[in-house]
């Protein structure tokens, strides 16, 4: 079975604007579909709600901002498309399974978090990792176009 391309449009324009608000009014108007049929289209799909993908998306881009910076977390959850610092950590303890500030800890010195914090981050993580390996695929996965052959007899 192929990939549907109206969820492949979706996605690519997810990734592209994935930092601005996307609301689903407007991918019902960009892509010219009923919202509902779009929102079940793509939970059929891909298996995320769509807001729960850009969310799961965004907070999995700013796991390496844990790494790389010292900046705090209302300045990594504004970088990363998130309009406030409570909803950022909400959506991080949902999706990674821990408080942003536990990650933080398990990032800069393993000993300070418990190892049942570390196998909930790493299995979040692996999880994650696992559904975007699975998402690339299903985008890879289009019909080839289908070229039409004219007979020789209308040449």
């Amino acid at each position: 079975m192929f990939s549907n391309e109206l969820v492949i449009k979706i996605l690519n324009y997810i990734d592209n604007n994935l930092y601005k608000k996307i609301p689903i009014d407007e991918l019902s108007n960009i892509f010219h579909y009923n919202k509902d049929y779009i929102m079940r289209l793509f939970k059929r799909e891909i298996g995320y709600t769509i807001t729960n993908y850009i969310n799961t998306k965004r907070i999995y881009n700013s796991l390496k901002s844990y790494i790389y910076t010292d900046l705090s977390i209302l300045n990594i959850s504004i970088n990363y498309g998130f309009y406030s610092q409570e909803y950022y950590c909400e959506m991080f303890h949902k999706i990674i399974g821990v408080p942003p500030s536990t990650y933080y800890k398990f990032i800069n010195s393993r000993s300070f978090v418990s190892i049942k914090d570390t196998e909930i981050i790493q299995n979040s993580i692996s999880k994650i990792d696992y559904d975007y390996r699975r998402i690339d695929n299903y985008i890879n996965n289009v019909p080839p176009k289908s070229t039409v052959k004219v007979l020789s007899i209308f040449k």
